[in-house]
């Protein structure tokens, strides 16, 4: 034998080959489980948002309580409704309890539904009583009492105690065409 062998000529018989061929990988490969891992997270994450929002939706509205709905009130109103007034009780004139009084003079309109044609005659009928009660009111009042700021609980309070003094409560508004307050 020569010592040029060609390498395609040798053969091993016995088992003695110098490396077996490479195993083909059965099944997905490393492609495969790399999409399925990037699904599976976003699937995650999808669950837990929407747990997350369940849960946050669920506490803001009370626990599945609706929300109360807005009532329109006498309050809240686009435009104020129109009223007839009454003016016929005149200026009432007083003195404050103040240590030293102040002078006090007020002109007031009572506003009332339109339609109302029964109250403005039970006005005229208790003009009396309307006038002491409200000279009464204001002689008990304080020159602070009587300041601008103070104008609305004012009107309030006048307002509630002349729907008592009446037969029904038809009164929705008082207003002040005057209201003098002046140190003595």
């Amino acid at each position: 034998m020569s010592d040029n062998v060609e390498d395609a000529e040798v053969n091993f018989t016995d088992g003695e080959t110098d490396a077996a061929p490479a195993a083909k990988a059965k099944g997905a490969g490393p492609g495969i489980a790399r999409i399925l891992m990037i699904v599976g997270i976003g699937l995650g994450a999808v669950i837990f948002i929407v747990t997350v929002v369940v849960i946050t939706v669920s506490i803001v509205n009370k626990q599945g309580k609706a929300a109360p709905t807005m009532t329109k009130t006498e309050s809240y109103q686009a435009a104020t409704p129109i009223l007839q007034y009454v003016g016929t009780i005149g200026e009432i004139r007083t003195r404050t309890s103040d240590p030293e009084p102040s002078s006090v003079a007020v002109k007031i309109q009572i506003g009332l539904e339109k339609e109302d044609k029964e109250t403005p005659v039970e006005i005229n009928e208790r003009l009396p009583q309307l006038k002491d009660w409200l000279r009464t009111f204001f002689t008990a009042k304080t020159a602070d009492d009587l300041k601008p700021g103070n104008e609305m609980i004012i009107k309030d309070e006048i307002k509630e105690k002349l729907n008592q003094m009446l037969s029904k409560p038809t009164i929705k508004e008082i207003l002040f065409d005057t209201l003098n307050v002046v140190k003595l």
